[in-house]
């Protein structure tokens, strides 16, 4: 079996879920303890990215609140990627997920939404889009994601998602 190494999670902007989508699998990695995982390579980018933009300052203040520091972020469009290197890409929405296929109908089998891969019971598919709205509503995001990338988390540990060559 191929171990899923490299994982993109992919946003609108790239500066709020995404973002946070991967420095929350990072922090839960480093937590886990699990050695080859930390060598997994996390990225993020975004559909209609603006190349180098900043976390949203409310996706920060939220993170900060978990000592996770996005100071350090800086957007990725996804046409900059190749995305045939990555092992799974993870959208937020079914939308995002929906433009990738079409874009690249031979990675299908790779794109999936964070909430497909976790199939945690939930009333929308989706993660919704906070920019603009309050810090609250950022925190409720971060939260919705982090309960999300638990159980993707323990899933990849169970090989449940990686399949044969």
């Amino acid at each position: 079996m191929e171990a899923i190494k490299r994982i993109l999670f992919v946003c609108t902007g790239n500066t709020c879920r995404s973002p946070m989508a991967e420095y929350l699998l990072k922090d839960l990695i480093a937590k886990s303890g699990d050695v080859e995982m930390e060598n997994w390579e996390i990225l993020s980018a975004g559909i209609s990215a603006v190349k180098d933009a900043e976390a949203n300052d409310n996706a920060q203040n939220v993170m900060e609140e978990l000592n996770i520091d996005l100071a350090d972020h800086s957007s990725h469009n996804i046409e900059e990627l190749e995305l045939s290197q990555e092992d799974l890409i993870i959208t937020m929405t079914r939308k995002h997920s929906r433009a990738l296929v079409l874009r690249h109908p031979d990675l299908a089998d790779k794109i999936f939404t964070l909430k497909e891969l976790t199939e945690l019971d939930t009333d929308s598919r989706d993660i919704q889009d906070p920019f603009g709205l309050s810090e609250e509503v950022y925190r409720q995001t971060r939260d919705e994601i982090r309960d999300n990338l638990r159980v993707l988390l323990e899933k990849l540990k169970n090989f449940e998602l990686i399949e044969e060559d």
